[in-house]
C-alpha cells in the first residue's frame, strides 16, 4: 500500500480550528493518474486526531486489501475548535466549513487529471460524509473531464435522510456511482441525540434523522450495512478503528473476497426498483463486482 498524501484546507501549521483555505499538499504528491482513495474525517477532529483515525483505518485496510496499489489521500478540514469542550459543542458551526471544504476539494480534484483517466473513491465519517455529498453535488451537472467516481463509502453519515430522499438537495449526488455503501448503527448515541439538536440549531431542519443512524432512505444506497462488534452496535467512534468497517470497506473497494466479508456487510435493503433509477436495474451480482479502484 502506498504512503498516504496529506491534503489540507486548514491554515498552514494549524492543528485545530481556523478558516477554510484552498487545498494544498502538505506531504507527498498526487500525480494525477490512475486510482485515488480519499479519506475524509468528521467534525471535532483536530489534525492530530484525524491522523490517528486514518492510520488505524489504513492499517486494517492493508491486511484486508494487500493488493491495493492506488494513491491514498488523507484530507484535513477545520471542523473543530482549539478548545475541546467548545469543539464538542460546535457542531452547528461546522456545517458551513464542511460545505466550504467540499467546494475547495472539488476544485482541487477537478484540476488533478494529467493526461489519463483517474478514478476517485471516497471514504467519509460523520460530517465528513456531508463533505463528500456536497463535493459530488458540484459534479452532478457533469463530471470533470477524465474523472470517474469509484466507490463512495459513508460511515456514520451525519447527513439528513431528507437531503438524499427523492427531491432532496443532495439526492443527485447519490446517483454518481453504483457503489455507495452506507455503514450505520442504531446504537450510535451521537447521531441519535446530538445530530438532531445540532442540525436544528444550524438551521438544517427540525430534529432530522441521520443517514448514519438508520441506513436510509430506501432505494438509494448500493448496500446499507448495520455495523456491530461482538454483538454490540457500533458507537460513533467505532468506525475508523473497527475491523468490521475496514473489512466491509475493503470489500466495497474490491479488495476482499465475499468469504472474508463480515455477516453484517450483507445488504440489508434490496437494490432500487427499476422504475426508480433505471441504471440500477442490473443484478446485485454485477454490483458486487470488483470496481475500477485497485
Amino acid at each position: 500500500m502506498n504512503d498516504p498524501v496529506q491534503l489540507s484546507v486548514r491554515m498552514p501549521g494549524t492543528n485545530s480550528g481556523g478558516p477554510v483555505v484552498p487545498v494544498r499538499e502538505e506531504l507527498g504528491h498526487l500525480d494525477g493518474r490512475g486510482d485515488f482513495l480519499v479519506l475524509i474525517h468528521g467534525y471535532n477532529n483536530s489534525r492530530t486526531d484525524a491522523l490517528t483515525s486514518y492510520g488505524q483505518f489504513l492499517d486494517n485496510l492493508k491486511t484486508k486489501f494487500p493488493t491495493q496499489t492506488g494513491q491514498i489521500a488523507e484530507f484535513h478540514w477545520p471542523g473543530d475548535e482549539p478548545n475541546k469542550i467548545i469543539s464538542t459543542l460546535s457542531y452547528p458551526n461546522q456545517i458551513k466549513p464542511a460545505v466550504e471544504s467540499a467546494r475547495e476539494l472539488a476544485a482541487f480534484l477537478a484540476g488533478l487529471q494529467r493526461g489519463g483517466p483517474i478514478v476517485i473513491s471516497l471514504v467519509g465519517h460523520s460530517l465528513g460524509c456531508r463533505v463528500i455529498m456536497e463535493l459530488l453535488a458540484r459534479w452532478t451537472g457533469g463530471l470533470p473531464p477524465g474523472i470517474f467516481i469509484g466507490a463512495v463509502i459513508l460511515m456514520a453519515a451525519a447527513v439528513k435522510v431528507k437531503a438524499v430522499e427523492e427531491g432532496g438537495g443532495l439526492r443527485a449526488a447519490t446517483l454518481l456511482t453504483l457503489k455507495n455503501p452506507v455503514f450505520y448503527s442504531k446504537g450510535d448515541p451521537v447521531l441519535q441525540r446530538a445530530f438532531p439538536i445540532g442540525e436544528t440549531a444550524g438551521g438544517e431542519g427540525f430534529f432530522p434523522t441521520a443517514v448514519g443512524r438508520t441506513g436510509g432512505p430506501p432505494n438509494t444506497w448500493h448496500v446499507s450495512t448495520p455495523m456491530s462488534h461482538d454483538g454490540h452496535a457500533y458507537v460513533h467512534g467505532s468506525y475508523w478503528p473497527g475491523d468490521e468497517s475496514s473489512t466491509a470497506a475493503a470489500f466495497a473497494l474490491g479488495g476482499a473476497p465475499a468469504s472474508e466479508t463480515p455477516e453484517n456487510a450483507i445488504a440489508s435493503t434490496p437494490p432500487p426498483a427499476e422504475n426508480v433509477i433505471t441504471t440500477r436495474s442490473i443484478s446485485s451480482r454485477t454490483l458486487a463486482s470488483r470496481p475500477a479502484f485497485a
